[in-house]
């Protein structure tokens, strides 16, 4: 079953903040290229994030745990970024986090 479940190659980014005397400086730093699969979310979840303010394009499924953080961690698949709206979460061997794009 999972064997053309999971066809998208994604990166995993994990910031990198440094300060200096101009202030702080975040950079990106590509991580674990992982096989997911990329599924847009329905118009009963998108209505749901939208009423708390927060804008909700896509989810991400994963094989096994993948931990995955706000503001740690960010999808990129070729030149499309991703942001996690929230942490991900393991459920029946599937880690699953819904993102926005960039």
């Amino acid at each position: 079953m999972l064997t053309n479940f999971l066809k998208t190659k994604c990166t995993i980014q994990t910031k990198k903040a440094t300060r200096d005397h101009l202030g702080e400086n975040i950079t990106w730093k590509d991580g674990n290229t992982l096989w997911c699969r990329k599924v847009p979310v329905d118009v009963k979840t998108r209505t749901a994030y939208m009423q708390l303010n927060t804008d909700v394009t896509d989810k991400f499924i994963f094989r096994g745990k993948v931990a995955l953080n706000i503001g740690s961690h960010r999808i990129k698949i070729e030149d499309v970024i991703y942001e996690l709206v929230e942490s991900a979460q393991f459920i029946e061997g599937v880690t699953v986090v819904l993102t926005r794009r960039l």
